[in-house]
């Protein structure tokens, strides 16, 4: 049995910080990496890991429609779909941040509200829709041709260097300005400040095509969290599962999305991210370390997307033997590959 694991946010992304998972006991974590076979990749973010493993062409814009159909296990799109993803736009010193709806706290009433008002002013763009409060679709009217950053990429970060380019990149970036002002206005937001809450007032497009015609499946059993990795998992034939710990899946070889420190990552919380670590520990490191040394599984993978330079970790019960490849911790591990 082959057992593949993708982590994004197991390296913590900040290069100044210290300290930040010396003190945690993940004896098996740091002995898998320490005895594995480390490989480093180009960078990447999570959404074009998922392009690799699934072996779909760079060139492919799919990302809306794919995460669409994740959101809905009957959804066969043939459209074109964007992401249109609600976010808080707020100024730190001189520059303009966004903070994704992890940390909005979005009621579902609150996002049908507003994507019925974006129906109502900017119908000429095409058709919004919130299956999740989280999660916001646009149908456009005409094919875009810019280019637009994945939402990811942009979360926590100074948005003007991530705003649409090309042909017609001048058009989307006023729509964007006019969903602002917009919801800037809307009473709904109002209400919400008024409870403690951020304001939505904007939102994020990214993502246009739709579906590739066929995938490839990477592994017979696919267990994931995320609606984009669902969504790969049906245009690849496979209805994905879920599996809240190694002790739950089922013999076979099987790709696992865990994708719990990824937020705390992109936003620099340490604490959330260190729990998440050590709840990886107890639920999937360790008893993987136990297969591998019983030898119910032939081979465990871990990879790890990251924005400096992804890696990928091979780790079989021979190397297991190899008792004079050590590693001190997660931190060592994080500075030796990014240097």
């Amino acid at each position: 049995m082959h057992l593949h694991l993708v982590i994004p946010g197991l390296l913590w992304p900040s290069e100044q910080a210290r300290g930040f998972a010396d003190a945690l006991p993940l004896p098996a974590l740091t002995l898998l990496l320490g005895r594995g076979q480390t490989r480093r990749q180009h960078a990447e973010s999570p959404e074009q890991a998922w392009r690799r493993i699934f072996k779909l062409a760079p060139e492919t814009a799919a990302d809306a429609s794919l995460r669409r159909l994740g959101e809905d296990d009957g959804l066969r799109e043939t459209d074109t779909v964007m992401c249109a993803d609600p976010v808080h736009l707020h100024f730190a010193r001189e520059h303009l941040l966004l903070a994704d709806a992890s940390e909005l706290d979005i009621r579902d009433d609150e996002a049908q509200t507003l994507v019925a008002s974006l129906n109502d002013v900017f119908g000429d763009i095409g058709r919004f829709e919130a299956p999740a409060p989280a999660r916001w679709y646009l149908y456009p009217a005409t094919l875009p041709t810019a280019r637009f950053s994945p939402l990811g990429d942009v979360t926590s970060r100074p948005v003007a260097h991530f705003m649409p380019s090309g042909e017609d990149a001048a058009m989307w970036q006023r729509t964007m300005n006019e969903i602002q002002i917009h919801f800037h206005n809307h009473p709904l937001n109002a209400e919400r400040e008024a409870r403690g809450r951020r304001a939505i007032n904007s939102v994020w497009l990214w993502g246009a095509g739709s579906l590739p015609p066929s995938l490839n499946a990477p592994a017979p059993a696919l267990v994931m969290h995320s609606p984009l990795a669902c969504g790969l998992a049906r245009a690849a034939g496979v209805e994905p599962t879920a599996a809240a710990a190694f002790a739950a899946l089922k013999a076979g070889d099987t790709l696992v999305e865990l994708d719990t420190l990824l937020g705390a990552s992109r936003y620099l919380d340490l604490e959330p991210w260190q729990a998440a670590l050590i709840q990886l520990e107890a639920d999937w490191f360790a008893p993987a370390l136990a297969a591998l040394r019983g030898r119910r599984l032939s081979r465990l993978t871990l990879s790890v997307p990251d924005e400096r330079g992804s890696l990928s970790v091979d780790v079989t019960p021979s190397r297991l033997l190899q008792f004079w490849r050590r590693l001190e911790s997660l931190e060592a591990f994080t500075i030796v590959n990014r240097l």
